[in-house]
């Protein structure tokens, strides 16, 4: 299983013959980081009450490799290899309660990244739209509260991060579980005590979390952190490792659990969501990135951060963006302001240069589009300013500096501040603001003499106010499970965030692997103010995850240039929206509840309960609201495949689409009381929606109190019978398959001899293209002449004329060739593969079969009929029509095998 090389970034262990080095794969596809089967490597959980004798049954058991035991109260098993058991046989040893394959997990991409030395004269802060800097005031940093960093590890050197490691710095402890090379992609762990970072992206999350220098902090500077280290040189983990990770924060007695790490998965059940999720059962709030997917559109949610229990965390762009410092001198008074550079940024040399604007009109709408006529005056030696509009920087900047101008401003219009674009380097251009360039415009047209300076350090970044900020990023995952329950959970400033990086440097990047850390600070907070698991029990880290998923607050809908104020944006994008600190450390009102996943037309959940809390002094009256959100249409029909397809982002607009629903009547709580109430949605099948588009809607339900207080609770629904409207979940034209070096089509050629030569690459690639997630894609093999009507789940060897399921080849689709002297054949994971995440446009699944059995046995020579299906949405694996079956003649395929290889 793997997505198309169209996009892939990959790197693959050569083989070295009888040496068996591990092959792995790590690829990115899109923004997004894609998840990929480690071979022969499964994650396996025993019942706690046997999990002494399981675990000596493992090792004991020939067949079987442990690589790592967890032995924790929160999860007991084991990370394992086997070369001769395959999923099914191992769900069926004694008291193994579940199997999950072990995947790759690549470290999420981040946007826009932009370094600077110092922090000093830092003048903004993301602090002002989330309350943090109210509760800063009132002297709450966190004091106290213990946060681990699952990540690349910290540079804990840094003076910001407190410059040491260990008892008495801000970087208390951690681990490093993967050590300072380059696995997996090269050698082994090599695990130490040292988790230094190596690559920054570790070292960025902590210090949105807790890093403090003069002019500048984090949400909570006061907290100690404990970084623990899953990533090397190279951008990729495992499951096993951060589920190890995980364990080992638990049993360090961290407060909170944070991970900016994760893979397009979009299920809850999945191994490190599943622990992350018991974790905050058991005390510990565990806040994971939602995923930098935006671009692909809905349904396309990340890993961890799937789990029930977890936050997943949306983000929003800055309302302030960080700009490079300059000077401005107007009639002797001297201001700093900002400007984005295109490429360099303006030399010192530029010191006490006149500014000079060729037109005085403020609200140009071509400024410098044409050519300037002959006697303009000569602009070397000064630095014009001109507005944004009407042409391209480029045709500004080459008009100008046909005047002489090396050095050119240009002040912003109405639309988004950006680095302004151009290919000429013959001169240098800079963004401004519109205000400022106004401003500057008035006070040339005043008559007074502006001078400007670059002689500060432009790796100082000052604060430019963003006319999208408060707004979803477009990257932010549209995170829905394929369950339809709802993710991501709440939102926090992602976009454009100025924290620590290594060797002591700063560094201004974006992703909701930014937005993550953020609320983990938050939760920081709380638990700085009012105590953690040890003085509050267990039970509260849920009910403070509650606290934060309510005290979101709606934002607008954005297509990432403007805001469309008749619109919240949709809570697949954002979840509740953007995070208040204020209301999560300061409300009386608590509420109690499961977000209100309301499902499809057919599986329609009506009755959702919320307990509300009065747990102020004085009593409250409470009334309840409906706040939609942004509908979208969400299937489109791609009329060159012929095909039905999710909407990319690009391809959603927002629609009104408000489902009926029946309110609570009002209530008032004495202090101290609580009371439940339910909440009646309407199926929204009989209001006329078009069902064939699947129609996502939702919203909020608001509960607002006579003290002022507003909290609220997602709700989230599929307006259609998401079974019936999709029909296959597979694209039209796949499954297909072919072989050779020609890539013949089955119809035309079923007979294999396994020669992997790169001449002959004689076996059978079947190609995937998935509309929706499945749980299950079997690949299995059966004695020739098998019927469809003999089929039983799941198969067993020797019965029903099953020889066995088949095993692909870990690196399927990463190479146009399989090349024998380079990888190795036997480096497999065996069928069936579970929890996989739906294709976009460009990408594919392809699973290669080199004639290996999940038994580790090459297949004889001899005819097979082979069976590869896909389960359906809600299936049930037990019922055959559930399946999406291959059928290229109307039949289940029949090959023949002559050889091995």
């Amino acid at each position: 299983m793997r997505y198309s090389s169209i996009l892939s970034t990959f790197a693959l262990v050569p083989y070295l013959g009888g040496v068996g080095a591990s092959v792995t794969i790590s690829r990115r596809e899109e923004e997004e980081a894609a998840t990929a089967r480690v071979a022969k490597s499964f994650i396996i959980e025993y019942a706690s009450i046997t999990a002494k004798t399981r675990r000596q049954d493992l090792s004991e058991n020939d067949d079987i490799t442990v690589v790592k035991t967890f032995d924790s109260e929160v999860f007991h098993g084991a990370s394992i290899e086997t070369e001769t058991l395959s999923f099914d046989e191992l769900v069926k040893l004694p008291d193994v309660l579940h199997v999950w394959p072990n995947e790759n997990v690549q470290l999420l991409p981040t946007f826009n990244q932009k370094t600077a030395e110092v922090s000093e004269a830092l003048e903004y802060t993301t602090h002002n739209v989330t309350g943090v800097n109210k509760l800063h005031a009132q002297g709450l940093y966190g004091k106290g509260v213990k946060i681990g960093v699952v990540d690349t590890g910290i540079w804990y050197n840094h003076k910001a991060l407190g410059g040491g490691f260990g008892a008495g710095f801000k970087v208390g402890g951690g681990y490093d579980f993967v050590g300072n090379g380059a696995w997996p992609t090269e050698g082994q762990k090599e695990p130490d005590e040292d988790p230094l970072d190596q690559r920054g992206h570790g070292t960025h999350v902590a210090g949105i979390i807790a890093g403090q220098s003069e002019g500048w902090k984090g949400v909570a500077p006061e907290a100690t952190l404990y970084a623990y280290k899953v990533f090397t040189t190279a951008g990729s983990t495992d499951t096993s490792t951060l589920i190890e990770a995980f364990l080992t924060a638990y049993d360090d007695g961290v407060d909170i659990i944070t991970a900016s790490i994760g893979g397009a998965n979009g299920f809850s059940n999945n191994a490190w969501a599943e622990v992350a999720s018991r974790l905050v059962t058991e005390g510990v709030v565990v806040t994971i990135s939602g995923g930098n997917s935006g671009s692909n559109g809905p349904f396309y949610g990340s890993s961890g951060s799937s789990g029930k229990n977890v936050v997943a965390v949306a983000s929003i762009a800055t309302d302030i963006f960080p700009a490079s410092a300059f000077e401005v001198t107007v009639g002797g008074k001297t201001v700093r302001a900002g400007y984005i550079p295109s490429t360099d940024y303006f030399p010192a040399t530029v010191s006490d240069w006149p500014i000079v604007s060729l037109s005085l009109d403020a609200e140009a709408t071509a400024d410098g589009c044409e050519t300037y006529p002959e006697g303009t005056r000569n602009l070397t030696g000064v630095v014009p300013i001109v507005r944004r509009g009407g042409c391209t920087f480029q045709v500004k900047q080459e008009n100008l500096a046909a005047l002489g101008a090396e050095y050119i401003l240009i002040y912003n219009n109405d639309q988004p501040i950006l680095s302004p674009s151009t290919e000429n380097v013959d001169s240098l251009i800079g963004m401004i603001s519109k205000e400022t360039g106004a401003n500057l415009v008035a006070a040339l047209k005043a008559g007074d003499e502006v001078t400007v300076d670059f002689s500060v350090n432009p790796e100082i970044p000052v604060g430019v106010d963003y006319s999208i900020g408060n707004l979803p990023n477009t990257f932010t995952s549209w995170a829905t499970l394929y369950n339809l329950e709802l993710k991501p959970d709440i939102a926090a400033p992602g976009g454009s965030i100025f924290s620590t990086w290594i060797d002591g440097t700063y560094n201004i990047i974006s992703g909701t692997s930014m937005a993550c850390p953020y609320v983990a600070g938050v939760a920081a907070l709380y638990i700085g103010k009012y105590g953690n698991r040890q003085t509050l029990g267990k039970g509260f880290a849920y009910e403070l995850t509650r606290r934060i998923i309510s005290s979101g607050t709606a934002v607008s809908w954005s297509d990432g240039t403007s805001a469309n104020r008749a619109f919240s944006a949709s809570t697949s994008q954002v979840g509740n929206g953007l995070i208040d600190a204020w209301k999560v450390l300061h409300y009386d009102t608590q509420l109690e509840f499961q977000k209100f996943a309301l499902n499809d037309t057919r599986y329609f959940s009506r009755y959702h309960d919320v307990t509300v809390y009065n747990k102020g002094k004085a009593a409250v009256s409470y009334e309840f609201s409906q706040q939609p959100g942004a509908g979208v249409d969400t299937i489109t029909w791609v009329e060159s495949a012929k095909t039905k397809r999710i909407r990319t982002f690009a391809q959603l607009s927002p629609k009104e689409y408000v489902p009926g629903v029946s309110l609570p009547r009002g209530f008032t709580l004495q202090p101290g009381a609580s009371k439940k109430v339910t909440v009646n949605f309407e199926n929204p099948d009989t209001l006329g929606w078009n069902s064939t588009a699947l129609p996502l809607y939702g919203g909020k339900v608001v509960v607002t109190g006579s003290n002022g207080e507003v909290l609220s609770v997602p709700y989230l629904g599929l307006g259609g019978d998401l079974k019936n409207e999709l029909g296959s979940i597979i694209e039209t034209g796949y499954p297909y398959s072919v072989s050779t070096t020609k890539n013949t089509n089955f119809q035309e050629k079923s007979t294999y001899s396994f020669d992997l030569s790169t001449g002959a690459q004689d076996f059978p690639k079947i190609f995937l293209k998935l509309i929706w997630g499945t749980t299950e894609v079997r690949w299995d093999i059966y004695k020739a002449g098998f019927s469809e009507r003999s089929w039983k789940y799941p198969p067993v060897v020797g019965e029903n004329d099953y020889v066995g399921s088949a095993a692909s080849w870990v690196g399927a689709g990463q190479v146009d060739v399989f090349d024998p002297s380079l990888y190795d054949p036997n480096e497999t994971w065996s069928y069936p593969d579970t929890n996989v995440y739906r294709s976009v446009a460009t990408s594919e699944f392809e699973h290669w079969w080199f004639g290996k059995l999940a038994n580790g046995t090459q297949i004889e020579p001899g005819k097979y009929t082979i069976r590869f299906a896909v389960l359906k949405p809600f299936g049930n694996p037990y019922n055959a029509d559930n399946w999406d079956v291959y059928r290229p003649d109307s039949g289940l395929p029949q090959i023949e095998v002559t050889g091995k290889y």
